[in-house]
């Protein structure tokens, strides 16, 4: 979105306090024992993780949802906390990205995953930087299964460029993952991008608003087709009517669904 300096940049969502109450109100009690431990490590980048609550069991992660362009992972921390009360098995895991010249807001530090030169054409743009982020991502990807999650249990999901970084890392990850979200998102550097056999049936569910005026929609036909042709069996895209380039409560919901789905909790959760 542009904001009023015509900088572009990825909005959190923003949802109604009485919304967010209402989807948590018929847990409160469950939501007041369960809290999660919350922590934020400056050393990595200010990267937070929400970790089941003590005592709980933590059989599934999801590195995400990855922040877009100029924001930061805690534009997001209050869907991660709403998906978590409902999800209390999965750790989130929200890396930060590193701050960096973007060209398409005339060099302008900002937090990016990687470098846009343009809004009105996705080929042929070097995105500087993204092998970078995606050896971030495939490094939290790693220490979650040294930790003891198999890879059928970890997501990779964002928005925007995060969502864009999701489809790059967890496409090329040489291995099959539970699942790859992608929110308002597109395959970017598709020159340089590889899918590997092991990901080619990894579920990738992509939600796209149909009015979205950053990351056009066709951006995501285009994605979705060309990632078929390569080989990615199962990739689902849902169009929104009347949503730009935001997320919807109805799409979280949708997230929710298609999480619990991929990570369902499992005996002794």
């Amino acid at each position: 979105v542009k904001s009023r300096l015509g900088v572009a940049s990825d909005a959190s969502p923003s949802f109604p306090a009485d919304n967010l109450l209402l989807c948590a109100s018929s847990s409160s009690l469950m939501v007041a024992a369960m809290q999660p431990r919350v922590s934020q490590n400056q050393n990595r980048n200010g990267l937070i993780t929400l970790k089941p609550a003590e005592g709980a069991v933590h059989s599934a992660t999801f590195v995400g949802p990855i922040h877009g362009l100029g924001d930061t992972n805690r534009g997001w921390l209050d869907v991660a906390s709403l998906l978590h009360t409902r999800l209390s098995h999965i750790k989130f895991v929200l890396p930060n990205a590193p701050t960096s010249p973007v060209t398409l807001n005339g060099g302008m530090q900002m937090p990016s995953w990687y470098d846009i030169t343009s809004l009105d054409d996705k080929l042929g743009q070097p995105c500087t930087g993204i092998a970078d982020s995606r050896a971030t991502i495939d490094q939290l990807i790693a220490e979650e299964v040294a930790s003891g999650i198999p890879l059928d249990r970890i997501v990779v999901g964002g928005f925007s460029q995060g969502g864009a970084m999701s489809l790059y890392a967890g496409l090329q990850y040489p291995g099959q993952l539970a699942g790859v979200l992608v929110l308002s998102g597109y395959l970017a550097a598709a020159e340089k991008f590889a899918l590997a056999p092991e990901a080619a049936n990894t579920p990738v569910a992509h939600f796209h608003g149909a009015d979205d005026p950053v990351v056009n929609v066709q951006w995501a036909r285009e994605s979705a087709k060309m990632l078929r042709e390569l080989g990615c069996s199962h990739y689902t895209l849902k169009e929104y009517e009347s949503l730009g380039h935001s997320a919807s409560m109805e799409e979280i919901a949708d997230v929710e669904a298609w999480l619990a789905e991929r990570l369902p909790p499992i005996s002794g959760d």
